[in-house]
């Protein structure tokens, strides 16, 4: 974080043939595929972390002044909620292998309750012939920051040993060190075929988008008065997009842009969310970083798309008047551009407390009137046809 941005938060009033190779790690060929996918989740996983160190901080910070609040409660069920709900079993050890926490669905896969899993060590459910396997990918782990796949079987009391699909990351504290492992676990038929391979990629995707929306929801709980905000706008950025051509790759792209895009306010006081009326020059100001604040939280993220740099420009306007850094028109990137637009839609239809909502006809007079002033006109004629002629409405 620059020190700009500490100074004004601190204002107060995450081989391809697809067979073992010689240590008998599996690396299925679907998964080779989409190698930039695969390391966006293994990079957003390393940033869950550090949020949640940045959260503990902040946390910290607040505790000398005020007994903890409702909020923090809520932030701290919500990130349980994910860890619970996570696709498949889902598991955390430290860095010997040795069972933390786990989740209902991995305390079934391995046979035993959640208590007894405890304190133990993952080997000891593995298939004996898999140990070895398992042994190499524990410590290539120590090695390398990466995510890792293997197949084994799971020996459950008294029934048929269970083949599962094994993805592993890294747990990273703050200062980068290994703490130990995520696992995550998947049933799989006895036969291993390319067909369920895409189907557990797909699972995967699944998860990432779950922790995007983790973030995007940890903002809202912060400002309760953006209920919903960032679903809407990446609900209107998607379709858009679309409107205007994007690929299908793209425009998922463009949605975990969106549905991030105000990411850098989960470190503004909360106070000045709870303020009703006009906000003051400096509460403004601390307002108007969290473009930066977001770009900072994202950009050692290897996303295959522009995420970082379309969460630092959603503000920038067309005409060179916005910020944080006054670029206009194709300095832009078009991502940006597209969610600018959404946002102060999906904005003017929603109440705030230092604004009222508009009725849709005049939300569109407003974003025409500054067509190719302060939005790309391109994105403006998009959003007229779908609103006018398609009949949007968010969900």
């Amino acid at each position: 974080m620059s020190n700009k941005a500490t100074e004004l938060v601190n204002y107060d009033p995450e081989d391809s043939s697809g067979a073992p190779d010689a240590r008998g790690i599996l690396r299925p060929p679907s998964l080779q595929a989409k190698p930039d996918l695969v390391k966006a989740i293994r990079e957003f996983s390393a940033g869950l972390n550090g949020l949640k160190e940045i959260l503990k901080e902040l946390a910290s910070q607040q505790d000398q002044e005020a007994p903890a609040t409702i909020h923090d409660q809520a932030l701290e069920e919500h990130y349980r909620e994910l860890f619970t709900g996570a696709p498949g079993g889902y598991l955390v050890t430290d860095t010997d292998g040795i069972i933390q926490e786990s989740n209902q669905t991995a305390a079934e896969l391995l046979g035993a309750p959640q208590d007894y899993l405890t304190r133990k060590s993952l080997i000891f459910f593995i298939s004996q012939k898999d140990h070895e396997a398992l042994y190499y990918l524990l410590e290539d782990m120590l090695q390398k920051k990466e995510i890792k796949v293997i197949k084994v079987q799971v020996e459950q009391p008294a029934a048929t040993p269970l083949p599962v699909m094994l993805a592993v990351a890294g747990r990273r504290n703050s200062a980068g060190e290994l703490t130990g492992f995520n696992w995550l676990m998947h049933p799989l038929p006895p036969s291993l075929k390319e067909e369920v391979l895409k189907s557990e990629l797909a699972q995967l995707e699944s998860y990432f988008i779950g922790l995007v929306k983790v973030f995007s929801t940890a903002m809202e709980m912060q400002d309760p008065y953006a209920t919903g905000h960032q679903r809407r706008v990446a609900q209107l950025s998607v379709a858009l997009a679309e409107e205007m051509g994007f690929t299908s790759d793209r425009v998922a792209g463009l949605k975990i842009a969106a549905l991030l895009h105000d990411i850098g306010k989960i470190a503004i006081p909360s106070y000045i969310f709870d303020k009703t009326g006009r906000l003051s020059i400096v509460e403004s100001k601390i307002i108007k970083i969290h473009p930066e604040l977001g770009y900072d939280l994202l950009k050692d993220i290897e996303f295959p798309w522009p995420v970082a740099q379309a969460v630092l420009q959603h503000h920038e306007r067309w005409n060179g008047s916005g910020y944080p850094n006054g670029i206009s028109a194709n300095d832009i990137i078009v991502e940006a551009r597209i969610i600018a637009v959404a946002d102060v839609v999906e904005a003017m239809l929603s109440p705030r407390p230092y604004g009222i909502a508009v009725e849709i006809d005049e939300a569109l007079e407003e974003v025409y009137k500054e067509r190719e002033i302060l939005y790309d006109p391109q994105v403006v004629d998009a959003c007229l046809k779908l609103f006018v002629e398609k009949g949007f409405k968010f969900d």
